[in-house]
């Protein structure tokens, strides 16, 4: 998946807003539930040293808010890693291009917009 083709998909399944809202980084996208603003997902083009991967390359990621008993368990498998710059006990990091369970990874986004509801 790409990153254009990830925000068509959170647009057509859920109820949310598209915000971007650093000025400086302009290509950084954060998606939220549109009744609380709360966001569920981050996209970001990071490099692959800021989730601690051994390369410099651009990765495009995307942060999703998980519970946090099953994070410890993902963060090991090929491209879910430990979130980039939000708590890592409540959020992981996943590689948008290079994640291939395609189910496993709508269930993560379903997760992370449940999540961000209470309250």
């Amino acid at each position: 998946m790409k990153r254009n083709d990830l925000i068509k998909y959170l647009q057509q399944e859920y109820i949310c807003d598209i915000d971007y809202p650093w000025e400086k980084y302009p290509d950084y996208v954060v998606i939220r539930r549109r009744y609380n603003q709360k966001w569920f997902a981050g996209i970001f083009t990071i490099t692959g040293y800021q989730v601690g991967l051994d390369t410099n390359e651009p990765i495009d990621v995307v942060n999703l808010k998980c519970e946090s008993d099953l994070i410890p368990n993902l963060i090991h498998e090929k491209g879910i890693y430990p979130a980039y710059h939000m708590n890592k006990q409540h959020w992981i990091s996943v590689d948008i291009e290079r994640y291939e369970d395609a189910e496993k990874f709508k269930m993560l986004v379903d997760m992370s917009y449940r999540l961000v509801g209470h309250k």
